[in-house]
């Protein structure tokens, strides 16, 4: 799922090949197109700083909230629905997840297939006590613990995706693996490696395999261009 690309270059491989979709975020719906599966984003990994490990809880509660009840609502006004959407979550903190799991999942449950963000510290266990119950688990979290443990999810529940995939080496080992899909930014923002592993992924010239690809190589320092996740 190139995450809010509708380029012609996305337009045309999706209806090729059957392989796309979309994660659309809040303030960025479009669409939808029958050729294009989508799903719905929160947009909260835009308020969260990693490196620091805070979350800018005044801009969710002023901005970007209501912007996601927007696109909600706006999906729920389509013939087309949504294939599930990820409940507000807190990037990086697996405990203030499920509060707001508690707080915002009633809104949307029943209506649209609800979908968990797991993060640092959560275990199938805690997954499978959430209530209502998630039909989706999407992995998220720190880089290093996402590729840490994406296998072990991905074995776990029977639909899992992935999120922040940029890496065209991992879409055939994610495949193999069983996982039921994948979104990033930047499969279309002009990197050609990024842009060919793509289409040879879609068009089914990559080998599915499940031996693993950890570790993976994070951008470190930051100014070195390198695979991104993000």
């Amino acid at each position: 799922m190139p995450a809010n690309a509708t380029g012609w270059f996305c337009h045309c491989l999706a209806r090729e090949t059957g392989k796309l979709g979309h994660l659309l975020s809040p303030g960025q719906q479009r669409g939808p197109w029958p050729w294009f599966p989508f799903a719905l984003d929160n947009g909260c990994f835009s308020l969260w700083d990693p490196d620091s490990n805070n979350f800018d809880q005044e801009t969710w509660n002023t901005l970007l909230y209501p912007k996601w009840r927007r696109l909600i609502f706006w999906s729920l006004s389509q013939a087309q629905k949504p294939l599930w959407a990820i409940v507000p979550d807190r990037p990086g903190d697996w405990d203030a997840t499920v509060t707001k799991w508690e707080l915002y999942s009633g809104e949307i449950s029943g209506v649209i297939p609800l979908a968990i963000a797991v993060q640092d510290g959560s275990e199938p266990a805690d997954v499978r006590a959430l209530r209502p119950t998630p039909e989706l688990v999407c992995v998220g979290g720190s880089t290093d613990w996402k590729w840490r443990t994406a296998e072990m999810w991905i074995k776990e529940f029977p639909r899992v995706h992935v999120l922040r995939c940029n890496a065209p080496d991992k879409l055939g080992w994610l495949e193999g693996l069983g996982c039921e899909s994948t979104d990033g930014t930047g499969w279309n923002r002009g990197d050609r490696k990024q842009t060919k592993g793509l289409e040879a992924w879609a068009r089914g010239l990559t080998h599915q395999h499940e031996f693993p690809l950890w570790p993976h190589v994070c951008r470190e320092p930051k100014d070195i261009k390198q695979m991104t996740f993000a």
